[in-house]
């Protein structure tokens, strides 16, 4: 979110220090996502946290609350038991809990990376790259060595679909307000209305597909991307492991696609230490369903969660220049990256 949450600082400090025995000097807005409020945690002795607050009235973040029993162990797993170490990992309560759950919210405490994130840092260097790539391969080599009973297992899940439709419904009805960010965002998504719908039926049809699939599932951080990505020092540290499943491989490979795969791709195999197969209708299924279910967050957002009309400014932002102008990318990039794998 790129607003503030609103909540009593003074009675949070207490909150805190209450479940987690920590003295807190003050809290830092960082807006950074969408999935929940973000913010850095100064202690008194110089200690520093990074909170989580998920809006109980946010659909979004209510989905996102849900899947913390799932990913917030596996973490503390990863960094605790030495499996990966440039992560970042929930801190436990004095009662041992990882969630603090109030009236209106669900608060989350993380260790805290010191960094700059790689978002900025496109296009990425081949250096860049290879670290990526070794980072990837890394997890996915974990999988092995974990309990993955509590993990979500992939199903290629499209219930997106549903709020797609109900969003260009309600844009093809007439605007109750004299909104200017509504009527761009009816404008220009009305526009793309015949190419929405077509590629939602690719959509469908690719999970057909990929439903068939045999390959051996990994564990799959689920979104590395460079905002996802910190440089702390000389490591490369991975956040936000919300989107943590099983599942394959293309999971995370899909988001390399494109010219720069090929050296991306022989860098992960080799960390892989082995000759990895790619299903190139997996990085179509993929690819695909990750730009309609962004256009549909970001809709639903704008029409139905958001109070504050600079966070639906950067929603519409968000789907003019990093979504619906990327879709008549995608086949040439996935042919380009099925042409590095022949």
């Amino acid at each position: 979110m790129i607003t503030k949450y609103n909540f009593d600082v003074n009675s949070l400090i207490l909150n805190l220090n209450k479940e987690y025995g920590i003295q807190i000097k003050n809290f830092e807005f960082i807006p950074m996502g969408d999935s929940a409020y973000s913010y850095r945690v100064n202690c008194k002795n110089g200690d520093l946290y990074y909170m989580k607050i998920f809006d109980h009235k946010n659909s979004r973040q209510r989905n996102g609350i849900e899947r913390l029993n799932h990913y917030l162990p596996l973490t503390w797993e990863l960094f605790h038991n030495r499996i990966l170490k440039n992560i970042t990992y929930p801190i436990k309560q004095r009662k041992g809990d990882f969630i603090t759950t109030f009236n209106d919210f669900t608060l989350v405490l993380f260790n805290f990376i010191e960094g700059e994130t790689l978002a900025e840092a496109y296009p990425l260097s081949k250096e860049i790259l290879k670290e990526i790539a070794k980072e990837m391969a890394s997890i996915h080599r974990t999988t092995a060595n974990l309990d993955t009973t509590p993990l979500l297992k992939e199903t290629y899940d499209i219930s997106f679909e549903a709020d797609l439709l109900k969003c260009i419904s309600v844009l093809e009805s007439p605007l109750s307000s004299r909104n200017t960010i509504k009527q761009v965002l009816q404008e220009e998504v009305l526009k793309k209305k015949d190419q929405i719908l077509l590629l939602l039926n690719r959509v469908r049809e690719l999970r057909e597909v990929a439903l068939k699939d045999t390959k051996d599932k990994v564990l799959c951080h689920g979104d590395i991307w460079g905002g996802n990505l910190i440089r702390h020092k000389k490591d490369l540290c991975l956040i936000d492991w919300e989107s943590a499943i099983i599942a394959p491989p293309e999971l995370d490979l899909f988001s390399y696609i494109g010219e720069e795969f090929d050296s991306f791709f022989r860098f992960y195999q080799e960390y892989m230490g082995q000759a990895i197969v790619i299903n190139i209708e997996l990085l179509r299924f993929y690819s695909y369903r990750h730009q309609l279910r962004n256009l549909t967050n970001w809709l639903m957002n704008i029409l139905y969660r958001n109070t504050d009309e600079t966070q639906n400014q950067n929603d519409l932002e968000m789907i003019l220049h990093h979504c619906m102008n990327r879709w008549d990318t995608i086949e040439q990039n996935v042919l380009m990256s099925f042409q590095y794998e022949l």
